[in-house]
């Protein structure tokens, strides 16, 4: 059975990770490929286009029991179809790597582990909110997850909540906002009144 404590862990790998990697080609190059009306087809159809992505991250949680803002910064890479790693340079080194159906990383404390998606269906989950969107896997994130799509090319917003329901005893929810393909914030709310946002800077060529 999965703890409060790592699928807290793991809803922010799944959803922090990989969804907040920003297109290696510019929106001007993918402009003429994506319809002019901004829905979630279009969004998914933009993102089913990009092959690999990487970015820095600065990410801020805000933690009900804490009276201060924890603050982490590192590295995010994507690599089509299912490889995604999130490193974390300060306060402490952490790593987070998901091949194929297998998540393992190295916490601060030096302790490793692997986890299989099979045996983890909640975690499947999660991941699943990764994989999909950067594939651009529409039917299979609905599949996971209600979507609401908000705004237009320029100012949108994706709404996820997740349709497990034990990921949802602890996941309110996932708010993505973005300019045209490249993603600015990512924001988790859990229901413990726990919330944390990351802000994404693009590497560019």
């Amino acid at each position: 059975m999965t703890s409060g404590n790592d699928l807290r862990r793991l809803a922010a790998i799944a959803a922090l990770v990989a969804m907040a990697m920003i297109p290696t080609q510019s929106p001007a190059d993918t402009a003429d490929q994506t319809p002019s009306v901004w829905t979630v087809e279009s969004l998914m159809a933009g993102l089913h286009q990009v092959k690999s992505a990487s970015a820095h991250f600065v990410e801020r949680k805000e933690i009900a029991m804490l009276t201060r803002v924890l603050e982490s910064t590192g590295t995010l890479s994507y690599v089509a179809p299912d490889h995604l790693q999130k490193i974390t340079l300060t306060p402490a080194p952490e790593t987070f790597t998901l091949d194929g159906e297998m998540l393992s990383g190295v916490q601060a404390n030096g302790d490793h582990y692997t986890v299989s998606l099979s045996d983890r269906p909640e975690v499947a989950s999660l991941v699943e909110a990764v994989r999909s969107t950067l594939a651009g896997d529409l039917a299979t994130l609905r599949r996971y997850y209600w979507i609401d799509c908000k705004g237009n090319r320029d100012d949108w917003e994706l709404d996820l909540t997740p349709k497990n329901s034990r990921v949802r005893d602890k996941l309110d929810g996932i708010r993505i906002k973005g300019a045209e393909l490249a993603l600015k914030t990512i924001d988790i709310d859990e229901r413990d009144g726990d919330h944390s946002r990351m802000t994404i800077i693009a590497d560019r060529p």
